[in-house]
């Protein structure tokens, strides 16, 4: 079996047991006074769709800045039981195709976006053909940020600012579609891995991705997003000090009004995931295992 299929399989396997012992339900009422952030990227409008048919009948769902705001205030009295946070991370070309099913739930995810791919015809990164195996890209994360750009140059002819045929991000025409609906907000400008850049290049990511989409888009911009959920203590005095109001991470958990507005926690939904699955990562059992079979594998193989 070759090794996608496999893990889809072993994934799916998960997802039913997971289902068929109750946990979803379970979960849902353990953690109903906690805020869940779902995190998506390229999701299809026909999984957006579906899952979020499930989320309208057994969970509320509210805006970031709500969440935000009883966490500054440390007042969870106007966050409704079972509530979720829709978030979309890099600004991907086919979020435009999300828009009539966002109209149809009438709520207001919130997009972060990469200030220097959106409107142009650069491609992100981790999108390069010759990069695209899992395994590659994870080495790639780990390189410090100038030797990861140079070997792209080099092993692909990618650099950051080059402009492609084929667009794989949104242009301001769909944004400005978007904007009644949806929440824009920095996710840097290239998606660098913040820790792995020196301190020059993480506050020009950070701040500068900040003015780019406030002088884009007229409005103020208060939340950020961590590329790939990685940050140190670093990242977190930079986007303070930025005046944004909150980041978000890729560390798996819910939010109470404890958490931290610079260190908030997600759940990542596979944009491929069916219902079955999508309940089992709800409960974040698949994510938690995965995370511990990849750097088992990692630390095996490095």
């Amino acid at each position: 079996m070759a090794p996608n299929r496999l893990a889809n399989f072993i994934k799916n396997t998960i997802s039913s047991i997971i289902c068929l012992l109750g946990i979803p339900l379970f979960v849902r009422w353990i953690w109903k006074n906690k805020v869940a952030i779902l995190l998506y990227h390229d999701v299809s409008p026909n999984v957006f769709a579906k899952h979020l048919a499930y989320l309208s009948r057994h969970y509320k769902i509210i805006t970031l800045e709500t969440l935000v705001l009883a966490i500054h205030n440390k007042d969870f009295s106007e966050v409704p039981p079972k509530s979720v946070v829709i978030t979309i991370d890099d600004g991907h070309a086919g979020n435009i195709d999300l828009l009539p099913i966002i109209k149809q739930y009438q709520i207001t995810p919130t997009v972060y976006v990469c200030t220097q791919i959106i409107n142009t015809h650069r491609h992100f990164w981790f999108r390069i053909p010759h990069h695209q195996s899992k395994r590659e890209k994870e080495r790639l994360k780990r390189l410090p940020n100038a030797e990861r750009l140079a070997l792209l140059k080099e092993s692909a002819d990618f650099e950051p600012e080059k402009e492609y045929r084929e667009r794989q991000a949104l242009n301001i025409d769909e944004m400005r579609q978007m904007m009644d609906c949806v929440d824009f907000q920095p996710h840097t400008r290239f998606h660098p891995i913040l820790p792995n850049c020196n301190d020059i290049e993480a506050k020009q990511e950070i701040l500068r991705s900040k003015a780019d989409l406030e002088e884009l888009l007229g409005k103020e911009c208060l939340h950020f997003s961590y590329p790939n959920g990685d940050y140190s203590e670093r990242e977190i005095e930079i986007v303070k000090s930025g005046g944004f109001r909150s980041a978000r991470t890729s560390d798996i958990g819910w939010n109470t009004c404890d958490t931290s507005p610079y260190q908030l926690k997600a759940i990542s939904i596979s944009d491929d995931a069916g219902l079955m699955r999508f309940r089992a990562e709800l409960t974040t059992i698949p994510q938690r295992f995965g995370k511990w079979v990849n750097t088992l594998l990692w630390n095996t193989t490095s």
